[in-house]
């Protein structure tokens, strides 16, 4: 029997913290056995819960020989579930072997003194530290939660009213006390921020006298796709939460380190390849080589440059996606390499996760919900559908019209509150996304749940009535009429859309025609339409995203 103490961090290992798990091949399990885990706490009996279901999910396909592990922990979890001393035991009648399903991905020392085991120095030790906090804390309860958000809050609040002249007037002016935000309904009383109220403030909104202990401060600017670009300030403090939760979406995707990733995206400079995926995985892992490629690169050729390097991994937008999957399909084949999508940026509609997976059935996609003011907002779940808020740095309230929280299933604005940004507090700010709201995840976690991200106030159609509402057109029942390969409709008035399509060859009148009964059906409404076509790629934003629906009339 191993003695209690040594058991909980074998189960530490296993389940506590994946990354520390990378450093075995084999897990040897003979007999564990934890006596009175009640006096462990909430966080443990939910621990020993997941580590059940990842033997079950990962493992098993795995073991020469399983001996009713699952079984049997199944059999104590429930009996343990009934009494509040029991021992939880993990059992096989002889020796049970388990290959991990992560075994390439060994840790690396960042000191060049020690190459086994891993030591890791610095900002690489400082990201390890809070992704391991991390594989803790997404497992408290949703009011343990709670509590401690609001504990972070009274504390930035605190700051903020002392060091930012915006913000020293406008709590004044609403009669704030800070010791009283002790619950989420107190919180909910202070007033929502706006991105012109930010604007407006201009330097009195930034704070003063940021501690050392934050990092270095930097300054950075939204894209302006709305026409209104906002200015923040980020601490060192915000770019290791952005980095642990780097390391927590590959923890959840398990996308093997030495795998070949390609991405697609904006940034300065040209085509390159490199040996490594770069910062902050290269700080820890010995990571496979990556390509990068420009998002202005037209799609053509992005699909040569992926053909030739071969990508497991690839990183993209969803609109840059669309035009991978029209081209692959033209092509009657597509990447036979690729394991793994990942996509940022824009709204991924579930119409282009069913093409897909028609495409690439084998295909695992996972999607992620960030903005440049909140850095990482929400990761889709890896073990259900939606996605989990970042809730150990954010707030996320998901409000109806009346400005009151949503209930699970409705949709509304996305409000945030950035917890640990001391430089440019940022509180109850209406980010102008729309999201479902969500009720509790099926896989336990305690973070905040979306059903659903679905994009920007300025991406509805408004009708003349003054209904609004998604336009959920459909670009795949645009190939029944013309081969189109891009598209963006602006709504330019209540009753005019100009659609902007790209395509090989002109449009005919007749697949025009078609085009407009298709679209005024899909709205619910006979717009007035002008339909043009052109050759060239539709030009993107600055900060390269794409918006297939824009409205000028909100």
């Amino acid at each position: 029997m191993i003695p209690t103490a040594v058991a909980i961090t074998s189960i530490a290992v296993l389940f506590g913290n994946r990354m520390v798990r990378c450093n075995f091949r084999f897990i040897h399990i003979d007999y564990i056995e934890i006596s009175n885990y009640l006096s462990f706490g909430p966080f443990f009996q939910s621990s020993a819960r997941h580590l059940l279901e990842r033997i079950t999910t990962y493992y098993q396909p795995y073991v020469s020989e399983f001996c009713r592990v699952a079984s049997e922990l199944t059999y104590h979890w429930n009996a343990g579930n009934t009494t509040q001393e029991t021992n939880f035991t993990l059992r096989s009648e002889n020796r049970c072997l388990l290959a991990t399903t992560m075994i390439n991905q060994l840790k690396t020392s960042n000191s060049s003194s020690h190459a086994w085991p891993a030591v890791r120095l610095g900002l690489a030790a400082e990201i390890s530290a809070l992704a391991v906090e991390f594989d803790r804390t997404q497992w408290l309860p949703r009011e343990q939660i709670e509590h401690n958000q609001l504990q972070q809050f009274r504390s930035l609040l605190q700051f903020a009213i002392v060091h930012s002249p915006y913000y020293a007037t406008r709590f004044a002016d609403c009669g704030v006390d800070v010791p009283d935000i002790t619950s989420v309904a107190a919180f909910r009383k202070l007033p929502l921020l706006t991105r012109q109220e930010i604007q407006a403030a201009d330097e009195a909104f930034f704070c003063t006298d940021v501690p050392a202990d934050q990092g270095k401060t930097g300054e950075t600017q939204t894209s302006g796709s709305t026409g209104e670009p906002v200015r923040v300030r980020k601490t060192g403090i915000s770019q290791l939460f952005l980095q642990a939760y780097s390391l927590r979406n590959h923890d959840w995707d398990q996308v093997p380190f030495n795998s070949r990733l390609a991405t697609i995206r904006p940034g300065k400079g040209a085509y390159r390849e490199q040996p490594n995926w770069g910062p902050p995985h290269v700080f820890m892992f010995d990571t496979g080589p990556a390509q990068i490629i420009p998002i202005t690169t037209p799609v053509a050729e992005q699909v040569k440059l992926l053909s030739a390097f071969q990508p497991e991994t690839l990183l993209v937008y969803p609109s840059n996606l669309r035009g991978l999957i029209d081209r692959w399909r033209d092509q009657g084949t597509a990447l036979a390499s690729l394991n793994n999508i990942r996509t940022i940026g824009e709204t991924l509609t579930d119409e282009l996760r069913s093409e897909l997976a028609g495409l690439l059935p084998n295909v695992s996609v996972h999607d992620g919900y960030s903005s440049e003011e909140c850095g990482a907002i929400a990761l889709q779940c890896p073990d259900a559908d939606g996605y989990h808020v970042m809730s150990e740095s954010l707030i996320v309230e998901i409000l109806g019209d009346d400005d009151q929280p949503c209930a699970p299933g409705d949709v509304g604005r996305v409000v945030i509150t950035d917890l640990h940004n001391l430089a440019s507090p940022i509180i109850r700010y209406d980010i102008g996304d729309y999201a479902r709201a969500g009720d509790a995840c099926s896989c336990g976690r305690g973070l905040l749940k979306l059903d659903d991200i679905l994009g920007r106030q300025r991406n509805l159609v408004v009708k003349p009535n003054g209904d609004r509402h998604w336009p959920l057109v459909g670009f795949r029942n645009f190939a029944d009429i013309a081969p189109i390969r891009q598209y963006q409709m602006v709504q330019e008035t209540l009753e005019r859309i100009v659609v902007h399509c790209v395509t090989d060859e002109p449009l005919v009148d007749a697949q025009k025609a078609a085009l407009t009964e298709l679209i005024q059906t899909k709205l619910g409404h006979e717009f007035e339409l002008e339909i043009l076509d052109q050759r060239d790629d539709l030009p993107r934003q600055a900060g390269g995203k794409f918006e297939e629906f824009i409205s000028k009339v909100i």
